[in-house]
Formats: structure tokens, sequence, C-alpha cells
């Protein structure tokens, strides 16, 4: 079953109408160190990212949400406890 904290993740991966390739190609700009079928992984809910690799996706998420002229959705882990 799938958590929250992911089903968020890729729900607002679709929100800002990115593809799964779009979003890893974003992840791995920021420094993000999983593969890209690692990452549909996490947004699938079959793996857990560390606060880190959270943190990546969150970030280059709100990047996406800035460009599209809105706010930052996306919480970072530290905000999630």
């Amino acid at each position: 079953m799938r958590d929250a904290p992911t089903d968020s993740l890729d729900r607002a991966r679709r929100d800002a109408s990115l593809s799964h390739a779009d979003l890893w190609l974003r992840y791995f700009e920021l420094g993000g160190m999983s593969t890209a079928l690692e990452l549909e992984g996490v947004l699938f809910g079959a793996l857990e990212p560390t606060a880190h690799e959270h943190d990546v996706l969150a970030h280059a998420l709100n990047e996406r949400f800035s460009e599209l002229g809105g706010d930052h959705p996306v919480p970072y882990a530290e905000d999630d406890s």
C-alpha cells in the first residue's frame, strides 16, 4: 500500500504536468542519485526515499511550480514531521 508522502509526490508530478522522465531529469540535475527506474519505484510506492532524496524531489517539483507561477506546495522531509 502506498503512503501519503509518496502519493503526494506523484500527485504533485501530475499537477506540475511532468512525465516521469522530465521529473527524473530535473531531480538528477539537482544532484539526485537514484536512477530513473528507482525514481519510478518511489513514485509508485515500491521504494521509500531517504529524507535527502525526498527533498531533492520536492525541490525539483517546487521549482516547476514556480515556473508555472504557483506556490511551493510540496513539503520537504523536515516539514513532514
